[in-house]
C-alpha cells in the first residue's frame, strides 16, 4: 500500500466513526422521544448488538466472497441511506418506535460488515509490517473519530434539531464512502476477483464450516482472538459498570462520570499512536505481556480509588493497556490464511457478541448487590490470570514466531 492509499484509508475510519459517535447519541434521545420512554433506550441498545449475534457468520462467508474494499463502500452507503430514509420520517412526524429500532439494527449491521470488510482486505493486500501500522492506524483513527462523534452529537442535537443532526451523521457515512472507493480502486490490483460460487443456504453452510475447520487446523488463531476477547470481556464490563459506580460508589456526579470516560479515550488514543513505536522498541512479546499488567494494575487502582484523580487515572491506563489488541490482531491475521479473513474475524465477533450479552447480565447482578468495587477487582485477577497464561504461551516457537518484528514499510 501507498502512503497516499494509507492516509485515504485512515481517513475512511476516522470519518465512519465520527457517524458512530454521532448516532449513539441521536437515536437513543430519539427513541425516548418517540416512545416516551426511558427504558426504550435498553432496547436500542440490544437491537444494535444483535447483526454481530444473528448474522455474523454469513457475513464473513459474504466478505471472503466478496472484494472486502468495495463491499465496505457498499456498506457505508446502506448507512448513510437508511439515515436519510430514517430523517425524512421523523421530520414527517412518521418515525414509530420498530422504525427506530429497525435503524438501529441496519445502522449497527452496515458497521459489523464494514468492520469485517477492512480487516479482510488488510489481511488480504498488507504485508505484515504494514498490517500492523494498519491496524494501528484503525484504534487511533477510529477512536479520534469516535470522540469527536459523541462530543458533536450535543451541539449538533441543541443548534439543528433531531432530523438534521440525523442527516449530518448520514453525510459522515456517505464521506467515508467516498475516501472507501479510493482506497478500493488502489487496492484493485491486489484484490482478485470473486470467484463465481454456488448460490443457496447450503453452499453458505459448506463455506462457513470451512471457516471453522481453517480455525481448528490453525490454533493460534483461536489463541490471540481468545486474547482479544480477554480485553473485551473487561472492556464490557467497564463501559456497563462505570455510571453506577460514579453514583453510587464514588459518589461523583454526571461531570465526573465524562471526564472518565474521556480518560479511557484519551488513553486509547496515545496507546493507538504509540503501540507501533513501543512494539519496534522492546517488541510484540514484551510490549503484549506489559499491557496486561498495566491493565490489571488499573482495574485494582480503580476497585480501590476514591475521589476522580485515582479512577480517571486507572481508565487512561485502561485505554492505553488495551490498545495491545492491536498486536493480538495483527497476529491472528497472519496466522489466518487470506481467503479466510471474513468468515475468521466473524466467527469471533459472534463469540464477543455472545459473551457480551452474559457480561451485561452479570453487570446487572452485580449492580443490584452493589458488588462494584469486587467486580473490578476480579477483573484484575483475570488480567493477571491473563499475563501467565501469555507468560508461558509465547514461548512456544508457533505462537512467538507470529510476534516477531515483520519486514516492510508503509
Amino acid at each position: 500500500m501507498t502512503p497516499t492509499t494509507v492516509r485515504l484509508y485512515g481517513f475512511a475510519i476516522a470519518t465512519a466513526k465520527v457517524g458512530t459517535g454521532l448516532f449513539f447519541l441521536i437515536n437513543t434521545w430519539l427513541i425516548i422521544d418517540i416512545t416516551g420512554h426511558a427504558s426504550s433506550a435498553a432496547i436500542a441498545l440490544v437491537m444494535t448488538v444483535l447483526p454481530s449475534i444473528v448474522l455474523a457468520p454469513f457475513l464473513g462467508v459474504l466478505v471472503d466472497r466478496s472484494q472486502p474494499a468495495r463491499l465496505a463502500v457498499r456498506a457505508e452507503l446502506f448507512r448513510g441511506g437508511v439515515l436519510v430514509a430514517y430523517a425524512a420520517l421523523y421530520k414527517a412526524g412518521l418515525a414509530t418506535a420498530a422504525v427506530g429500532y429497525g435503524v438501529g439494527f441496519c445502522v449497527a449491521l452496515g458497521n459489523e460488515l464494514q468492520v469485517l470488510c477492512w480487516r479482510a482486505a488488510i489481511g488480504r493486500g498488507a504485508s505484515p509490517a504494514q498490517m500492523f501500522r494498519l491496524n494501528a492506524l484503525t484504534v487511533a483513527g477510529g477512536q479520534t473519530g469516535q470522540v469527536l462523534g459523541a462530543a458533536a452529537s450535543g451541539f449538533a442535537l441543541a443548534l439543528f434539531g433531531a432530523a438534521a443532526t440525523v442527516l449530518l451523521t448520514a453525510a459522515t457515512f456517505l464521506a467515508s464512502a467516498v475516501f472507501g472507493v479510493l482506497v478500493a480502486r488502489r487496492l484493485a490490483a491486489l484484490e482478485p476477483a470473486p470467484a463465481s460460487r454456488a448460490r443457496g443456504l447450503r453452499p453458505y453452510l459448506a463455506e462457513l464450516g470451512d471457516g471453522l475447520r481453517h480455525i481448528a487446523q490453525r490454533p493460534q488463531i483461536a489463541f490471540f482472538y481468545l486474547l482479544i476477547l480477554a480485553n473485551l470481556t473487561v472492556i464490557f464490563g467497564i463501559n456497563g459498570m462505570l455510571a453506577p459506580f460514579v453514583r453510587d460508589e464514588l459518589h461523583l456526579g454526571p461531570e465526573a462520570f465524562g471526564k472518565i470516560d474521556a480518560g479511557y479515550a484519551l488513553g486509547a488514543i496515545a496507546g493507538g499512536l504509540a503501540i507501533v513505536r513501543l512494539s519496534q522498541r522492546f517488541g510484540k512479546r514484551r510490549v503484549l505481556l506489559a499491557a496486561f499488567l498495566v491493565a490489571a494494575a488499573s482495574l485494582w487502582a480503580f476497585a480501590h480509588g476514591t475521589g476522580l484523580a485515582v479512577p480517571l487515572l486507572a481508565y487512561v491506563g485502561l485505554g492505553l493497556a488495551f490498545q495491545a489488541n492491536v498486536i493480538s490482531l495483527s497476529a491472528a491475521q497472519l496466522a489466518a490464511g487470506p481467503a479466510f479473513q471474513g468468515r475468521v474475524n466473524a466467527s469471533f465477533g459472534l463469540l464477543n457478541g455472545l459473551v457480551g450479552l452474559a457480561i451485561y447480565a452479570l453487570i446487572a447482578w452485580c449492580s443490584a448487590h452493589h458488588l462494584f468495587r469486587q467486580f473490578y477487582a476480579a477483573q484484575a485477577l483475570t488480567m493477571l490470570a491473563v499475563f501467565g497464561v501469555v507468560l508461558v504461551s509465547t514461548r512456544r516457537e508457533e505462537i512467538r514466531r507470529l510476534l516477531r518484528p515483520a519486514m516492510g514499510a508503509m
